[in-house]
């Protein structure tokens, strides 16, 4: 209705006292212009992030038009822009009650259940958007994103990457997600080809130029790779942003300077970036630690004097900060940036933590009391969905080669749930012994006595690889064909920690050879320590 006939309805009735009431077809005709009037209103605030009157506005329209699966849909966004994910969960449903085959409605569904972690629902949604639309490019794009990086379902996750890709070649966010399947499947020459278009084209995309980090460092391009790592603070994943109000540091002198250093990402990252802390030690006049509460008491007794804290809340270790007297804050992933800038500046180490000496001495007379031969830790799945577990992970009668070794013991590491895979295991190979000792698996600190008490570890990618190499123990790490940019894209070392040795897939999920490299060169090792 236009505004003439909105207005010629009213007019006359104006000039007349005793004007009757509009009938009910023109009652109808000034709802319509009224809801049609709601939405617009609630479109523009929409567009000006005023998400409280979209909200409102939406709702008078649906008053009027209960059954208008355009309006819901715009209320749903409204709700999940202001963060109120239940109510748009709800808009979104009847969006697409009221139109079947709706597929942003779907579509939207997927990231309000996203949002709150529910994330085998969202895939099922995407994946009806896509059923109702198969060229539905975000819909193949976000679905992609989450199977690689959230549910470890990385091959399905990059065919549909790859399907987006097909659809719209030009399309920034999938070509970026392309640039991280890229990375992820060991392409990195090919993967920074691409980051560096995006990134010229999209300064502001920071999954692009994050991606571009992870494919430098993986190429061993330290210096540039890690001022691009900085992007990992914006684009999301696992670094937390944390509000800390001290200067950052970023490499000035330390000289009569305190510096707090604190925690991000998970176990093994904190363990590896840990190996730059006594650079820091010898720069700054003291330093405060912060590290996730499993590696407080080995952080405490190998970085002394710093003060080490566990990982709390940002207004806990901002008054810890303010009341030693620190200077400067600064992430502990960002720390190689200032003493790790190529690969002449990671120092060849024995280890830098230190498991508690009586409790290394403890774990050593229970390994000799097995008799002689090598002990040898193994680990043999890891990583959840988000970290690509399922591809970085192997059973454990994978293992029987290396398990039938003579002139060795094995000792399981393995954190979780093992025993659900050693009980058919041992039911199966009654003359094999892998020695379990869970009272050393729970508690982290002694786990490291345990660790420094080996002779060997072997596992898949782990945190127990960092544990090893951070204590000095030898370890050999099996890799898949695309393993994480810390392992490096070629070689039989990382510059991490030297005590671990890398044995890579040749083919991606093809563990048989290299189990049968680890058993060859294990039953070298034995050899001489068959008389122990």
């Amino acid at each position: 209705m236009s505004i003439r006939d909105w207005f010629s309805l009213l007019t006359p009735r104006s000039r007349n006292a005793d004007a009757i009431a509009p009938t009910e077809a023109e009652q109808q005709k000034l709802n319509q212009f009224a809801a049609h009037a709601d939405f617009e209103a609630g479109l523009a605030a929409y567009s000006v992030r005023d998400y409280t009157t979209a909200i409102a506005r939406f709702k008078r329209v649906i008053a009027i038009r209960h059954d208008d699966a355009d309006t819901h849909n715009n209320l749903g966004l409204s709700y999940l822009a202001a963060h109120q994910y239940e109510d748009a969960l709800d808009a979104f449903v009847l969006s697409a009650h009221f139109r079947p085959r709706f597929p942003q409605a779907y579509y939207n569904m997927a990231l309000a259940t996203r949002a709150v972690g529910a994330l085998d629902e969202s895939v099922r949604y995407l994946e009806q958007a896509i059923e109702i639309k198969p060229d539905f490019v975000a819909a193949h794009n976000t679905l992609g994103y989450m199977l690689t990086h959230q549910t470890g379902d990385f091959a399905q996750g990059a065919a549909h990457i790859r399907t987006a890709l097909s659809l719209d070649p030009a399309d920034p966010d999938v070509l970026c997600n392309y640039g991280a399947v890229l990375v992820q499947e060991g392409n990195a020459d090919e993967a920074l080809k691409l980051c560096e278009r995006l990134v010229k084209a999209y300064p502001d995309m920071h999954e692009a130029r994050l991606n571009r980090a992870l494919a430098k460092l993986k190429l061993g391009r330290f210096d540039t790779g890690w001022r691009d790592y900085e992007a990992r603070k914006l684009a999301g994943g696992n670094y937390i942003s944390r509000a800390i109000t001290l200067p950052e540091w970023q490499g000035e002198s330390l000289h009569r300077k305190k510096l707090l250093v604190y925690a991000e990402q998970g176990l093994g990252d904190q363990i590896m970036f840990a190996s730059c802390l006594p650079d820091l030690l010898k720069r700054a006049d003291s330093c405060l630690i912060e590290c996730a509460r499993p590696l407080a008491s080995l952080f405490t007794r190998s970085f002394a004097p710093a003060m080490v804290v566990m990982q709390s809340g940002d207004a806990e270790l901002l008054r810890t900060a303010e009341a030693a007297g620190m200077n400067y804050q600064v992430a502990i992933g960002s720390v190689p940036a200032q003493v790790r800038r190529n690969a002449e500046e990671f120092p060849p180490q024995a280890g830098f933590l230190r498991a508690e000496a009586s409790r290394t001495d403890f774990w050593k007379a229970r390994l000799d009391a097995l008799g002689k031969g090598l002990k040898v830790g193994i680990s043999w799945t890891g990583g959840a969905p988000s970290t690509r577990g399922a591809n970085r992970s192997t059973r454990v009668v994978d293992w029987l080669p290396i398990l039938q070794q003579q002139g060795c013991h094995f000792i399981n590491l393995q954190y979780g749930s093992a025993g659900a895979d050693l009980q058919p295991f041992r039911q199966l190979n009654p003359g094999l012994m892998l020695h379990d000792w869970p009272e050393a698996i729970v508690n982290y600190d002694e786990t490291a006595a345990l660790v420094a008490a080996l002779d060997l570890v072997i596992s898949v990618q782990t945190a127990v690889v960092h544990l090893a190499g951070a204590l000095g123990t030898p370890a050999w790490v099996m890799l898949q064909a695309a393993c994480e940019w810390r392992y490096g894209q070629h070689g039989e070392s990382m510059p991490w920690y030297s005590s671990v040795r890398l044995f890579r897939q040749a083919r991606q999920s093809e563990w048989n050879p290299v189990i049968s490299d680890v058993t060859r060169h294990l039953s070298e090792m034995a050899k001489p320590c068959s008389g122990r």
